[in-house]
């Protein structure tokens, strides 16, 4: 039998599960003014595994994504230059048609925004709001952390009573973890539900609270299994 190695703390893009929710964001960064989400949700719910998926299929729309993953190492210098570097215009767009920006809306997706050192997100903040406020700019911004950051007065500081769009992650109906689990299985050398068999790995879906803890309870039942 072949090594089951579900790697639950691993976020793919090919594993996304909120499919419908992430779609909107295209729509509306293409449409309409509706350019700051906020997403939310508990450790192990699939935050990262969204923002990569976002990242990955962008492209498909005419949409330039920049990914940051927050943490206490994120400077502020790095986000600001690949954003001014990812909206510069083309050559001819410069020169013969004097545009400011490039002509594609940017996606900012910063992961982990909690764990951003204070002096930094005041910096990558101020920075973010002076880019939506730029009316020659088309960008959107989604921000991901376990819960919408601090205080209401917080979020007026920096983002100017600007409207954000909270895009809750909770745990997908149990046909979807299904498939994602199986997917998973056969990406890491099983079949279908095998080596662990549909009806207990179901039990588990039932008693879990989200995507990851199942995952690590299936691959502590490997040992046994194998």
């Amino acid at each position: 039998m072949p090594k089951i190695i579900l790697n639950p703390n691993e976020p793919n893009p090919r594993y996304m599960m909120y499919k419908e929710s992430a779609m909107k964001i295209f729509v509306k960064l293409l449409t309409s003014n509706d350019d700051l989400f906020w997403l939310t949700g508990k450790t192990g719910m699939g935050k990262s595994t969204f923002l990569l998926w976002l990242k990955k299929f962008a492209p498909k729309y005419n949409i330039k994504p920049l990914f940051f993953h927050g943490g206490e190492d994120l400077k502020f210098e790095v986000v600001k230059m690949e954003i001014e570097e990812a909206a510069k215009p083309s050559f001819f767009a410069k020169f013969f048609l004097r545009r400011k920006y490039t002509k594609k809306p940017l996606l900012v997706l910063l992961d982990e925004v909690g764990w951003v050192s204070e002096e930094e997100n005041e910096k990558i903040f101020r920075y973010l709001v002076s880019k939506l406020d730029d009316p020659d700019l088309r960008i959107g911004v989604v921000l991901s952390s376990i819960h919408q950051y601090k205080s209401k007065a917080f979020l007026v500081f920096y983002f100017r009573e600007r409207y954000i769009e909270t895009i809750p992650l909770q745990m997908p109906e149990e046909e979807i973890v299904m498939e994602m689990i199986r997917k998973r299985i056969e990406d890491a050398g099983g079949k279908d539900f095998e080596p662990f068999g549909e009806k207990e790995i179901e039990k588990i879906v039932i008693n879990s609270s989200s995507p990851r803890e199942i995952l690590i309870k299936l691959e502590k039942m490997l040992p046994e299994i194998t």
